[in-house]
């Protein structure tokens, strides 16, 4: 069985993540791993006993930190959640990327920093992650009740190479009773009819055996306009993304697209790459 995977720093904005990620994983009856990692001044798994005593404050903030995530257990299984926890060491962004494998993992949430500011909002972990990931990321900026997701805004372009990352979002909010809204976003320099985007909706979540959704597209400038046109007007508790890497023109699916709904919306936000 695959995990929702917790990475936490003990923050107010990790806490939220936990507590939303325990309620989430209650409903979609996966188990949880909490994930976090120490910088320590040696490598911390190669030391003995008597040697981990020449480095007091270390070991007292890992002791501390194993503390903290066996509370975090606690809160998942008192929710009947199962969970469980990992510590790891002096690990950098590349090596977590490898740590989140897609085998393992059905989702990741993490917690987003500050009020200003694309570095403090996002943090750099959650930034890189949501650019590098192969496992959606769910990220999440205040304390938000899961009891009030009533409403999803998902956004596409549509195109047969996002059908895979499409269908893989929506196995795991198909289980949410939850009302769900596809949104296209028609701009200038990609122009298409009333009739062409209706068809290709169509075909699009045919393709992908969905049903339960509704759809409607936007005009606008730009694709960064027009998600906030429809978060503005569909008041979503949670847009989903589907993300790629492209030179060029950022579109819909740019990371910096997603990134810049993060930094000027409160809701979570959920982004998946569609190279997975």
């Amino acid at each position: 069985m695959k995990y929702i995977l917790i990475p936490t720093d003990f923050s107010e904005s990790s806490r939220n993540a936990s507590e939303f990620g325990i309620e989430l994983a209650k409903l979609l009856d996966l188990p949880i791993k909490f994930l976090h990692n120490i910088q320590t001044p040696v490598d911390w798994s190669k030391l003995n006993k008597q040697d981990e005593d020449k480095y007091p404050e270390s070991k007292a903030k890992i002791n501390n930190a194993k503390e903290q995530l066996k509370s975090l257990e606690k809160k998942a299984e008192d929710k009947h959640v199962e969970a469980e926890h990992t510590l790891i060491f002096n690990t950098g962004m590349e090596e977590l990327n490898n740590y989140v494998n897609p085998a393992n993992y059905e989702l990741v949430i993490m917690g987003t920093h500050g009020t200003k500011g694309f570095e403090k909002i996002l943090g750099s972990n959650t930034q890189k992650l949501i650019r590098q990931s192969k496992v959606p990321v769910l990220a999440i900026k205040y304390k938000f009740n899961i009891s009030k997701l009533k409403k999803i805004l998902i956004a596409t372009d549509l195109k047969e190479e996002s059908q895979s990352a499409f269908q893989h979002i929506f196995k795991i909010l198909g289980n949410l009773n939850t009302e769900k809204n596809l949104i296209y976003i028609n701009t200038p320099y990609n122009f298409k009819e009333y009739e062409e985007i209706e068809n290709l909706m169509s075909n699009f979540l045919k393709n992908c055996g969905v049903k339960n959704i509704k759809t409607q597209s936007l005009s606008a400038n730009n694709e960064a306009r027009g998600i906030g046109m429809a978060i503005n007007k569909i008041k979503p508790d949670l847009f989903t993304s589907i993300t790629h890497q492209r030179s060029g023109l950022d579109t819909i699916f740019s990371p910096s697209i997603t990134e810049e709904i993060i930094n000027n919306y409160d809701i979570p936000v959920l982004s998946i790459n569609r190279e997975i």
